[in-house]
């Protein structure tokens, strides 16, 4: 609930800008004709409104303003947290992770709207989607204080937005991935229980991803960015093409015919009996999109 005191403060507030917004406007048109008989109509315009406003609706409704209180919905148990006969506790496990798969769902739209909103914009020049701006950030190097205008600047323009677009669809894919629209908390918990188990056995890999991804982190913050470093080799290899036929948003377009290698469930057997059967792969294509 707003404090009465908090509330006049920024009624006071506003009434002082538009008090400023007439002042300006009455200095810049002294001394002329058309802009004079112009703010003398605005002016008369906005007198009465500004008049009933200030008299009549906003002592009204200072004096009926009801309490207002946001809902905070508390977590509830993880899956690992529950027990093996608990019922309840894993239903209300199964609903939590529906509730966070939505959001996270809705989340991954938004970016990818703006993905969208920033590659259309800039059509020919597609560098500003992808690289952090060095304006930003010499300002906040030299001018601690121009960072609360630059962070609201940043609603409007995008920065990073492939960048961040990548990275949060392949956490969504991580954890929803490969399950179905009929997957419960109980498939997504032994997924990770299962990914987990195949990082330990498989260190170097791990060591050589983690170095792959600072090295990608350094040469962005330098402004070189890589595309390749998240969609390698041909589309129909990205594991995020696998998604549901309802999905309108899909990573990659997709093509008849071609399965992503998630789908062949034969395909670490053919890499152990022929060593030569995988070895290109992710090398075929050379298409360089920034």
């Amino acid at each position: 609930m707003v404090s009465s005191s908090l509330l006049e403060q920024r009624q006071k507030e506003d009434k002082a800008a538009w008090d400023a917004y007439w002042q300006l406007r009455d200095l810049d048109s002294r001394g002329t004709i058309f802009p004079r008989i112009k703010y003398y109509a605005h002016r008369a315009l906005d007198a009465p409104a500004t008049w009933f406003r200030e008299t009549i609706v906003e002592p009204t409704n200072n004096r009926n303003r009801l309490p207002y209180y946001q809902r905070k919905l508390n977590r509830v148990p993880e899956i690992d947290e529950c027990g093996v006969n608990d019922k309840a506790c894993f239903f209300e496990a199964n609903e939590q992770y529906r509730l966070d798969k939505m959001v996270d769902g809705f989340i991954l739209q938004i970016l990818r709207q703006r993905a969208d909103r920033c590659l259309l914009y800039h059509e020919t020049n597609l560098s500003p989607c992808a690289k952090i701006c060095f304006i930003f950030l010499c300002f906040l190097l030299f001018l601690p204080s121009s960072f609360h205008f630059f962070s609201s600047l940043a609603t409007i323009i995008d920065f990073q937005v492939i960048e961040d677009l990548e990275e949060n669809e392949l956490n969504f894919f991580i954890k929803y991935g490969e399950l179905g629209s009929e997957a419960d908390v109980r498939d997504a918990y032994m997924k990770q229980k299962h990914r987990l188990i195949w990082e330990r056995r498989h260190p170097e890999i791990m060591e050589a991803r983690k170095k792959a991804l600072e090295e990608h982190k350094e040469k962005l913050a330098q402004g070189e960015f890589d595309y390749s470093f998240w969609k390698k080799g041909m589309f129909w290899h990205d594991k995020k093409n696998y998604e549901a036929p309802y999905e309108y948003y899909l990573s990659k377009s997709p093509v008849e015919g071609d399965r992503p290698l998630s789908k062949d469930w034969q395909y670490y057997k053919k890499v152990a009996q022929d060593p030569e059967f995988d070895k290109e792969q992710g090398k075929k294509s050379s298409v360089r999109y920034l």
